[in-house]
């Protein structure tokens, strides 16, 4: 699938692209709040399981973790700290807009995320192209750091590329499909040799992680999906953001009947690692682990 191809797959997706890129992420949740977007917390114990093989793997705690398309680090509330994301939807949409001032939901999170104790000892660096909303992010104290240089169109910087090498692991929650294997490609070109990042991506099924697969292979990697597990990103805005959907599957060879036919986008989960690490820990082991 050609990034073009993504381009056209997007384009008949609901556009929620104004919620993406604002001071504060009540429009994000007023908008996708409502249509049960929750992969971030049906993710996590996912993540989880992989965190624990790769420490056991690498003997490395904390973990530095990149999450690609990390927006205003839901990804990071949920993981560092257990947030839930009905819980995150509630109480960013108890913040009136016109009684609150973004500075004013700022400092409120500032406040929340300083007094919670972290569920999980973890270094999260947000990568997204939406500056205002990793900075958010950032400000918060929900990441760790935020690089907003956009990997599709043009090399790190050097100071970007200073931290992409520091990163264990590279996660992402649905941004398949809006970034391309050149991303992968240009994070991968950043590590020491020897000491490459575990790569664990939940993609929805009518996005092709080939291009991104192959990508990774060049640099020794091996991908194994999760076997007949899907995870609900969010429900169809309509009918037709459905028809769409379920008409890029079948072009696919993919069925939707009894899975995107119910009226969620799917995911599925890949984990990419060096050869020699999947070799020692099948991915279907971790998942086993209780």
């Amino acid at each position: 699938m050609l990034k073009t191809d993504y381009d056209d797959a997007n384009a008949g997706k609901a556009d929620f692209e104004w919620t993406y890129n604002r001071l504060d992420p009540r429009s994000y949740f007023q908008v996708l709040g409502a249509l049960d977007y929750a992969i971030p917390e049906r993710a996590a114990p996912v993540f989880d399981k992989v965190f624990d093989a790769f420490a056991a793997a690498r003997h490395a705690e904390p973990l530095t973790v990149l999450d690609i398309g990390c927006s205003y680090g839901i990804n990071a509330a949920v993981l560092k700290y257990g947030a839930r994301m009905s819980e995150l939807r509630e109480h960013y949409l108890s913040f009136d807009e016109e009684e609150m001032s973004p500075r004013d939901v700022l400092r409120a999170d500032q406040d929340r995320f300083t007094a919670e104790n972290q569920r999980r000892d973890l270094h999260i660096i947000g990568l997204d192209r939406a500056q205002l909303a990793s900075s958010y992010g950032f400000w918060a104290g929900l990441l760790d750091g935020a690089i907003s240089d956009n990997l599709e169109t043009h090399d790190p910087s050097r100071q970007s590329a200073s931290t992409l090498a520091k990163c264990d692991l590279v996660i992402s929650t649905g941004a398949i499909g809006y970034v391309s294997e050149r991303s992968f490609e240009r994070i991968m070109a950043c590590q020491s040799e020897g000491d490459m990042p575990w790569v664990a991506s939940f993609v929805l099924r009518m996005f092709d992680f080939g291009p991104v697969e192959r990508a990774l292979e060049k640099f020794g990697y091996t991908t194994e999906k999760l076997a007949g597990r899907y995870f609900r990103q969010r429900r169809f805005e309509d009918d037709a953001e459905k028809n769409h959907a379920e008409s890029l599957l079948r072009a696919r060879g993919l069925d939707p009947a009894g899975l995107e036919s119910n009226g969620h986008y799917l995911a599925e989960f890949f984990l990419s690692r060096p050869k020699r690490d999947a070799i020692a820990a099948p991915l279907a082991k971790i998942m086993a682990q209780p």
